[in-house]
């Protein structure tokens, strides 16, 4: 497999630093403008801005060996069989609304190794995976194919502005609760005007979860949730940045950074719970309140505002 970027791929990056256009040389790119210099890593552009929150990134490291590790209790087998589902669900409507759209750049944000961004491959689509961990990019480089995969920060993205025409994100904006803003208008930068936004992310109003994230003050859950995946010793706690979001939140954000045909729809998946709570779910979601609001996973669509 080649070491080098492809053409096509390196005309949609920028430097993360001043936003300068890239040109490989020598394994490097190299930004024209700042003449700042790359990292090429197997194929993988390595973008990281300089002033770059390394904090993150032991916290990423083990979560991505447990995307890597199938192993787990009965409790944990559901509750990943449910995380598959959900992530089934997101890709068959991703899918669905995208059937008309032939040709364009997509982008999968926070792609970890999910493999179902693939399914959107198309003859004259360029699909573009980006992530913070080169490890997990590697998976999909050489297991699955995606030639195109890039590493960096979301706080920083390396693309010029208006380069896709499909961004997709699953589960990452919780991981940045507290600059969802700036991170939302990240996004909106690097759509095409009437590009699409496909956004996945974790309740804040979940039936088992808004009596903490909606109830509590953010402080004391962090504290009790610590404890509680401390005593529980839990093989996959959450990381203490991690806080669930709110949709009412995202989708103003969206509406007030010019998203217009903002759509919110319920998934029906439930992870992180196991078989008997999850009976409970499905019985009292049989009311659509339940259903549009307390569901685990929320889905936003939305496209860009055309100037």
């Amino acid at each position: 497999m080649s070491e080098s970027v492809s053409s096509k791929l390196t005309a949609l990056l920028s430097c993360p630093e001043c936003g300068g256009s890239l040109e490989e040389k020598e394994h490097f790119l190299i930004c024209e403008a700042c003449d700042r210099k790359y990292e090429i890593e197997e194929g993988i552009p390595l973008l990281y801005p300089g002033d770059m929150d390394k904090s993150h990134m032991e916290e990423e490291e083990n979560l991505g060996d447990i995307m890597k590790d199938p192993a787990g209790s009965m409790g944990e087998s559901f509750s990943k069989e449910q995380w598959k589902i959900s992530k089934e669900e997101f890709w068959n409507r991703v899918k669905k609304q995208c059937d008309g759209t032939t040709t364009g750049n997509f982008i999968n944000i926070g792609c970890g190794i999910d493999i179902g961004f693939l399914e959107l491959s198309r003859e004259g689509r360029t699909l573009v995976g980006f992530d913070l961990m080169p490890d997990l990019l590697k998976f999909l480089r050489e297991k699955h194919g995606l030639n195109n995969v890039v590493a960096g920060t979301a706080h920083s993205l390396p693309f010029h502005k208006d380069s896709f025409d499909c961004l997709c994100s699953i589960d990452l904006i919780h991981h940045e609760w507290e600059n969802i803003h700036n991170l939302l208008h990240s996004f909106q930068k690097i759509l095409k005007p009437g590009g699409r936004l496909f956004l996945e992310d974790i309740n804040a109003w979940g039936l088992f979860q808004f009596y903490k994230s909606i109830l509590l003050p953010k402080p004391l859950h962090g504290k009790l949730r610590s404890l509680y995946h401390g005593m529980k010793k839990s093989s996959e706690p959450p990381a203490e940045y991690e806080f669930p979001t709110s949709v009412f939140r995202t989708g103003r954000i969206l509406r007030n950074l010019g998203f217009r045909s903002i759509s919110v729809t319920p998934l029906n998946s439930y992870p992180n719970i196991g078989p008997a709570r999850y009976r409970i779910y499905k019985t009292l979601s049989k009311s659509k309140c339940i259903q549009k609001y307390h569901n685990f996973h929320y889905m936003i669509t939305a496209r860009k505002g055309v100037l």
